[in-house]
């Protein structure tokens, strides 16, 4: 993948290309942008990056903001995914309609439920029900108990494992570093693998490559990580040598 809207990204639109992708079974690089400024996501689209997250559950951005965020990725041919805070009909057609690429649906407990975001989405496009990526969570115990109805539902692309909520769920408060909590979100992949499905989950600079190796291939990383891995690295390059007494 180039780092600008070189011939790579040309003559294929965006979900396209993340389909082409998947298909290859080659990883798909996600970085929530953090911030609700198309500007940063002009920076993000020189990067290889495939996909920029438009947070909408948990981060700030508006529904303005949103449709400029899109736009802007859409302007350099980087696709771009938003993250509604509800799968409610209206909620999902409000966002679709900004010019994003894609869905990422929380809280979607059942399969049914899942259904019922694809069937949102081929309402809203009905001449082009396949044009948008579309990814539901797999974050509770339900979802994860019903696993094998999710991954027969046709038109999700990924199946996005969201650890943090799961544990919760769980009754680790949080920690999805418990071992009882990595078991299982290695199952989900696992099985999802297996099924010829993708799954997707929060990544970091240590972990990533082995979640490539697991199979998962929605690599999802939070830009204001590389903001903290960069500085990091300067301040260790710029830091002042330790004087040692009686040497120049």
């Amino acid at each position: 993948m180039t780092t600008d809207s070189g011939p790579e990204r040309q003559g294929q639109s965006a979900v396209e290309r993340l389909r082409a992708k998947l298909a290859r079974d080659e990883p798909l690089v996600v970085v929530n942008a953090d911030h609700p400024s198309a500007s940063f996501v002009e920076v993000l689209a020189r990067q290889p990056i495939d996909i920029v997250f438009i947070d909408c559950e948990q981060g700030s951005p508006d529904v303005e903001s949103v449709e400029n965020m899109a736009r802007a990725a859409r302007l350099h041919a980087m696709a771009s995914v938003v993250r509604v805070f509800s799968p409610a009909d209206w909620v999902l057609e409000r966002y679709l309609f900004r010019g994003v690429d894609g869905v990422v649906v929380p809280r979607v407990d059942r399969a049914e439920d899942a259904r019922r975001v694809v069937e949102s989405v081929r309402y809203c496009y009905p001449r082009h029900p396949v044009g948008k990526f579309v990814s539901v969570q797999i974050e509770t115990v339900t979802a994860v108990e019903e696993l094998d109805d999710f991954l027969a539902v046709d038109g999700i692309d990924v199946y996005f494992i969201g650890p943090v909520d799961l544990a919760k769920s769980m009754g680790h408060e949080g920690n999805f570093r418990a071992p009882e909590v990595q078991r299982v979100m290695d199952d989900v992949i696992e099985r999802a693998r297996a099924a010829g499905r993708h799954t997707g989950i929060l990544t970091s600079y240590e972990n990533a490559a082995e979640y490539v190796a697991k199979g998962v291939r929605f690599l999802y990383i939070h830009a204001n990580d590389f903001v903290a891995a960069g500085a990091r690295t300067f301040a260790e390059r710029t830091a002042a040598p330790v004087s040692v007494a009686g040497q120049d």
